[in-house]
């Protein structure tokens, strides 16, 4: 199928130039010429919108949406352990599917094309991705204390069958292993998990280093940091993605300066939780990969990446008390570029001939856009994502002038709500 968008600009591009950009097979197949042998089987006017990579979610928990405004104003193990694990240990796994949906939706809404989730329902949230034509990184939540751990292994055997079920289904899905933290996991796991990462070639996705407690924890248990403890282990020789890292030493910074290194900021979480702000601007200077997710619906309480790229840049602005600090430009990159490769998908993140078709667009019709002196300040610090007019995933369109496509929307809220009300009770 072959989809032209007319007359519209690119976010790199001068401000006053408008281009054609054409997709052909899930891929852009060509920017101001049209390619040979191209046939448009749909059009999609571009005047008054400007073309960007979808945003990239680099840490969520997508089934949680049904846990939003639930457990608020609340201490972070009070948060956690007292109102988020019962009722996440009630789910089941339609209901978790049926979160995943109603998360998709928002995030499709307000411009995310990819996730990285962390979740506890086998399969349900690739389902939810082949359903909706979303994209993702899908990784099981584990926790215990060894590779003797009958549980653990039993998550770890649920997540290769995920990957085959992914592979089933055609889901538009990439898989990890998901050891969910260092106090929810043994060291005898935690070394089994990084074992098995290399073996199979996977990404790590873990929390780390998220308060205060546990990096005072760590150091009184293990005589290291997290970032040290890890490094121990061996977990930071492979490809791996670290949530949060609000708390890290000055030698920290030098153990996380690595290729296959990435972490995901989420500045919302951290500081609705009171746990701080992580040290971006550091991490920056030190050749750290930094990109952005939003963590959960229950913790944020959105999925917003619009709403998570104003929090980061403004934050770290009065935290360092420097105007400099977080630019637009280097907002962006951060959340579409960065997460790409820390997923390890160059062909994601950017808008050039060859790449995926991953591509949203904003309509500069909004009184909050205008003037456009800069696409790029305006999309930081004025946009909301309800700007998102049109959201195209693997060359396939998900939303169309603010209609999605593949999800019954009445259907999903329906269904959200009989689980709400569930937990009403």
């Amino acid at each position: 199928m072959g989809i032209l968008i007319k007359n519209v600009h690119l976010l790199e591009s001068p401000e006053a130039e408008r281009t054609d950009v054409y997709v052909t097979a899930g891929r852009i197949s060509g920017i101001g010429r049209e390619p040979r042998g191209f046939s448009a089987d749909e059009v999609i006017d571009g005047s008054h919108k400007t073309m960007m990579p979808g945003l990239i979610n680099a840490h969520t928990h997508a089934y949680m949406s049904l846990m939003r405004n639930y457990a608020d104003d609340v201490p972070f193990d009070e948060w956690l352990f007292k109102r988020i694990s019962p009722i996440e240990n009630s789910l089941t796994p339609e209901e978790a599917y049926w979160g995943n949906m109603l998360s998709i939706m928002e995030m499709i809404r307000t411009g995310t094309t990819c996730f990285v989730d962390q979740q506890m329902f086998p399969k349900m949230a690739v389902k939810a991705c082949a359903d909706s034509g979303m994209r993702a990184l899908i990784t099981r939540g584990i926790v215990g204390e060894s590779r003797k751990d009958q549980a653990a292994l039993q998550r770890i055997r649920e997540a290769f069958d995920e990957m085959e079920y992914g592979e089933a289904i055609g889901a538009n899905c990439m898989f990890g292993l998901g050891p969910h933290a260092i106090y929810t996991c043994g060291e005898d796991l935690l070394a089994y998990m990084t074992e098995l990462a290399h073996e199979k070639h996977l990404l790590i996705n873990i929390h780390l280093t998220e308060t205060a407690n546990e990096y005072r924890t760590c150091l009184s248990e293990h005589r290291a940091t997290p970032v040290e403890y890890l490094d121990r282990l061996g977990m930071l020789d492979e490809r791996i993605l670290l949530a949060h890292c609000v708390y890290l030493s000055d030698t920290d910074f030098e153990k996380l300066a690595r290729p296959n290194v990435s972490v995901a900021t989420n500045p919302a979480s951290n500081m609705k939780l009171a746990n701080g702000f992580a040290p971006v601007p550091r991490m920056l200077k030190k050749g750290i990969r930094v990109c952005l997710g939003t963590d959960s619906a229950a913790s944020n309480n959105a999925l917003n990446m619009f709403g998570e790229m104003h929090l980061l840049s403004m934050a770290q602005k009065g935290a360092a008390k420097d105007a400099l600090v977080l630019p637009a430009e280097e907002t962006l990159r951060i959340a579409t570029r960065n997460g790409a490769e820390a997923i390890g998908r160059e062909d994601l993140g950017e808008i050039a001939v060859g790449r995926t078709a991953d591509v949203i667009l904003i309509d500069e019709r909004e009184p909050n856009l205008r003037p456009l002196y800069s696409r790029k300040a305006s999309l930081v610090y004025s946009a909301n994502g309800m700007e998102v007019s049109d959201v195209m995933i693997n060359g396939r369109i998900v939303m169309r002038d603010r209609n999605y496509t593949t999800i019954d929307a009445e259907k999903v809220y329906y269904e959200t709500e009989k689980i709400a009300d569930r937990f009403r009770r």
